[in-house]
């Protein structure tokens, strides 16, 4: 029954943050153009962003203190997680936009949800855990305005493109441990929606005839379920023993694989020709050209994989086992260019990769009297290729990380809850030299993971 009401207390919270806060951000990029939009930059939990989206190899039990977060990016976690955590995080970020020729800037800020997600140990005597949340994956937002005066007649066409939208998703996913191997499945539905316009606005010579605004719009909402599997293993190499029996030193190697097919998504499209008066206050259309609804069709996903590496020293004793220190690789990839469909029409897109460098430290969690010693510190770095193909010369993507995760001292010494702030910063830019088009971002992460002893049996009634 406890059980019962306190999953429903979280439901009810994640509901409210769902409804209050925005699913896609304020940001005006034209790269969310391409494919289903911007890749939500290192969707994963704010520990994993730190290190520069370092999710493969990293296990429940690397936060180094006590307390966790829950790596939704490998399922296989799962069978580690030891305490029914709930992890919420929410994205700041700000962005420059560079334009070569014409030349051009325009500056964006925003707020927006990364994640919401909830872990708990079915049974930690067999390994077994589960988690289930809601993300967002992909988001659609600019508005580019063209200008062409006719050297004919002098007159000016407005042409304004517009687009919102984005990819989220639902999952619950189930991971099994054994000795020094765990694996794990995530599902779920993947639902979003895409819409695409272009205003028309022909501006004349007083001496000429006034025409009316034309609009095409294209808005498209699609769903599917999803299936993806992990694998992650843990090998000791070396222990050094310390003179009391309970206490030893541990060095690692941590693997980690994901992998996920190819993913068609069913749509239903509307389709809008007309004219009429358009602005962002105001939309009255006159005279409809052609109207379609309810068309069906296909989204095509590519299939997905990363594989990952990590060592990491542990530190054994009475109080329990911490990581002091992981330092970890990974690398991902995924076809957009030859698996990518939007109703059967490729779009300008490449196939994406990315190399992730992370580590973290944290000097002794068991050191109270010291607080800064409890902390972990974090650093990261990624660089890859990203999916959107604007100019056909490729999009290289780069940034540093850093972050900490900081212990919330407790009142009282007999709460069995552990709460941890975890802060992420991301510094990068996407595109070089070689592109028309080059942005620049730094995004602020700001996580809440609240873990939870549920199922200890009373002692004393």
């Amino acid at each position: 029954m406890l059980f019962a009401k306190k999953i429903i207390r979280l439901t009810t919270i994640i509901g409210l943050v769902c409804f209050l806060t925005p699913t896609q951000a304020q940001i005006n990029s034209p790269f969310s153009r391409y494919g289903l939009g911007n890749e939500v930059f290192n969707s994963q939990n704010a520990a994993s962003q730190a290190m520069g989206g370092f999710t493969t190899a990293y296990t429940s039990a690397m936060n180094g203190n006590y307390g966790q977060s829950v790596n939704f990016n490998n399922p296989a976690s799962y069978g580690s997680i030891y305490l029914t955590t709930f992890d919420l995080g929410v994205n700041i970020s700000g962005t420059t936009l560079k334009r070569n020729t014409p030349a051009g800037r325009e500056n964006s800020n925003y707020m927006s949800p990364n994640y919401l997600a909830i872990g708990v140990p079915i049974s930690k005597e067999k390994k077994i855990g589960m988690a289930f949340g809601l993300r967002p994956l992909s988001s659609i937002n600019y508005s580019v305005n063209e200008i062409t005066i006719l050297p004919s007649t002098g007159d000016t066409i407005l042409n304004n493109y517009r687009g919102d939208g984005g990819l989220n998703q639902l999952f619950i996913g189930f991971g099994k441990g054994w000795k020094h191997v765990n694996i794990g499945f995530n599902t779920g539905y993947n639902f979003g929606r895409k819409k695409i316009e272009t205003r028309k606005s022909i501006v004349y010579n007083p001496d000429s005839t006034y025409f009316y605004q034309s609009i095409s719009s294209t808005n498209t909402a699609f769903g599917g379920f999803f299936f993806n599997l992990g694998i992650q293993g843990e090998f000791p190499i070396k222990t050094i023993a310390h003179k009391l029996p309970t206490e030893k030193t541990e060095y690692s190697i941590s693997f980690g694989a994901t992998a996920s097919s190819d993913q068609n998504l069913k749509g239903k499209q509307d389709i809008l020709r007309a004219t009429g008066i358009y602005s962002t206050t105001l939309d009255a259309p006159t005279d409809t050209a052609s109207l379609k609804t309810d068309l069906p069709g296909t989204i095509t996903l590519p299939a997905f994989y990363s594989i990952g590496l990590a060592l990491h020293k542990k530190e054994i004793n009475p109080r329990g086992p911490y990581d002091q220190w992981v330092v970890g690789v990974e690398y991902s990839s995924a076809a957009w260019s030859d698996q990518y469909r939007f109703y059967g029409q490729k779009d300008l897109l490449s196939n994406s990769y990315m190399m992730r460098l992370g580590g973290q430290f944290c000097p002794n969690p068991n050191n109270y009297e010291n607080y800064w010693s409890t902390v972990t510190y974090r650093l990261g770095y990624f660089s890859g290729k990203d999916y959107a193909n604007i100019d056909n010369k490729g999009l290289k993507v780069a940034g540093f990380t850093f972050g900490m995760g900081l212990p919330v001292r407790k009142y009282r010494s007999y709460d069995y809850q552990f709460t941890l702030i975890n802060l992420a910063m991301q510094i990068g830019s996407r595109g070089t030299s070689v592109n028309n088009f080059t942005e620049n971002f730094v995004q602020f992460t700001l996580g809440y993971s609240l873990s939870d002893i549920w199922f200890n049996k009373r002692k004393y009634d």
